[in-house]
């Protein structure tokens, strides 16, 4: 299956922990949608970065060919939120060529709105450099640090 993954899936770590067999396929941008830290994460103590409805906005991520044992256990969240927290919706990205591809992603039931903290995103931009993703959208997740 065909699932584009963002923020904290995409560190390499967390990644070969919940989807083993991933196979990575490319960088991809989701359109009109933008990350909200709308889930609280028990693991990070913060919020927990998930994809919403956004005109005119796009989030960074990449696609990822899992099987089904990835999907379950990415599915699972390590137990850190509640089952019903993400769902799986069908969303089209775009590739860096412009090509439009149906896949998967998760998205998260909003309860509220949550901080993140640093040292959640230092582990986002981990996997962000990891993958090789362009400066500004590493910058971009950098603007999302708690204000001292």
């Amino acid at each position: 299956m065909k699932f584009f993954l963002y923020a904290d899936n995409l560190h390499p770590t967390q990644l070969k922990r919940r989807a083993p067999e991933h196979q990575f396929q490319m960088l991809a941008t989701l359109p009109d949608h933008t990350i909200q830290f709308c889930r609280w994460s028990s693991q990070w103590r913060c919020g927990l970065a998930s994809v919403v409805p956004s005109p005119g906005e796009k989030v960074w991520g990449a696609i990822f060919e899992l099987t089904d044992e990835d999907v379950k256990l990415v599915d699972q969240f390590e137990e850190d939120v509640p089952p019903e927290a993400f769902r799986h919706v069908q969303v089209t990205v775009l590739n860096e060529a412009g090509e439009k591809i149906l896949v998967t992603t998760h998205a998260a039931t909003p309860i509220g709105k949550f901080k993140p903290k640093d040292h959640y995103l230092d582990w986002v931009i981990k996997g962000l450099k990891h993958w090789k993703f362009p400066e500004e959208i590493i910058e971009q997740w950098q603007a999302y640090r708690p204000k001292p």
